[in-house]
């Protein structure tokens, strides 16, 4: 008879997860891959994991033998009335949502990752957590039933009166998708409106820019430390600002992956079509390039967003579902 037992990670078993991991992954590391968020994990990340006192792994047992972790941590979110603490069942790559709880396929009917989530939600208790957050992706239906019976609850954009009455505790997000190998859009073009690549010399225009389109960047008032050090990050391999009547108004970039970021563009020079012009030349940019996919994550908030990515028919079927449990 099966016998699950789980236990917390320790000190050099990080290859019991790898192997799980990418067995259990293995089929989406090779199809999808980095562009995703799939990737086959080493040693070191799942010891980067435990750097934070507040991360944790545990490791399911059957009979003895390892067959599935689930990877949590710890946050503190500070909102309008209060800080909601929150356990998170932690992303494997940050924002795209690769799986951050593995089972083996041949162990998938033992209810094993239900028995790792109650695990995990218990020993939570220690931290005094208000809520317990999951991501998982809407295409992904044997989860949407391990989460509902669970008693975790799914809205596009969650509100939780304690953190605040008017900003979501959390939201969905849409996994925009275009394949660039396609004509891009015909799309009518701003002529006044000048594209270039970013210089530092911008970086002060830029605080509006993030301050208005962006603010849970850097909030609504960012400093030009913030700014520049964005820019030094060198998250984006191009950057491409938009001048217009000699101001620069907007912002995007895209990283080496083919991930797409926008700042955006100042309120008062929306409806335009400047953010439609810049667009339209980050993906040229994009093509021209030799990039294959151009790929991005956005929160149901920023609705502005998601409608230029249906003018420029991304492909916007694919959601990360904000899966929430109250404590």
């Amino acid at each position: 008879m099966s016998e699950i037992k789980i236990k917390q990670i320790e000190k050099g078993q990080e290859s019991i997860v790898c192997e799980i991991h990418n067995n259990s992954f293995s089929y989406w590391i090779e199809n999808l891959g980095i562009l995703y968020g799939y990737k086959y994990l080493e040693n070191k990340d799942v010891e980067n994991w435990l750097l934070n006192e507040r991360s944790f792994v545990l490791i399911a047992y059957d009979n003895e033998e390892p067959v599935g972790y689930v990877h949590y941590q710890i946050e503190d979110i500070v909102g309008d009335k209060k800080t909601v603490r929150n356990l998170v069942f932690c992303e494997t790559k940050e924002s795209l949502g690769q799986s951050k709880i593995g089972v083996l396929s041949a162990n998938r009917r033992k209810k094993i990752a239900s028995k790792l989530m109650q695990k995990a939600l218990e020993k939570s208790k220690q931290f005094e957590t208000d809520t317990a957050l999951f991501l998982a992706y809407n295409q992904n239906l044997p989860v949407t039933g391990l989460l509902t019976n669970l008693g975790f609850s799914h809205k596009k954009l969650y509100y939780f009166e304690p953190f605040s009455k008017v900003k979501p505790y959390v939201q969905d997000a849409v996994l925009a998708k275009f394949d660039l190998s396609q004509e891009l859009p015909n799309i009518k073009l701003n002529q006044d409106v000048v594209i270039r690549k970013i210089s530092i010399e911008d970086l002060s225009s830029l605080q509006g820019i993030f301050g208005e389109s962006r603010p849970d960047v850097f909030g609504s008032n960012p400093t030009y430390d913030q700014v520049r050090e964005w820019y030094q990050s060198a998250w984006g391999e191009v950057t491409l600002i938009a001048e217009f009547e000699e101001q620069v108004v907007g912002c995007m970039e895209f990283t080496s992956l083919g991930v797409i970021g926008i700042p955006g563009v100042l309120l008062e020079y929306r409806k335009q079509g400047i953010g439609s012009t810049l667009f339209y030349h980050l993906l040229l940019e994009m093509k021209n390039s030799g990039k294959e996919k151009a790929l991005a994550d956005t929160g149901y908030i920023l609705q502005d967003a998601i409608n230029l990515y249906k003018k420029f028919n991304f492909n916007l079927s694919r959601e990360l579902w904000a899966w929430v449990k109250i404590l």
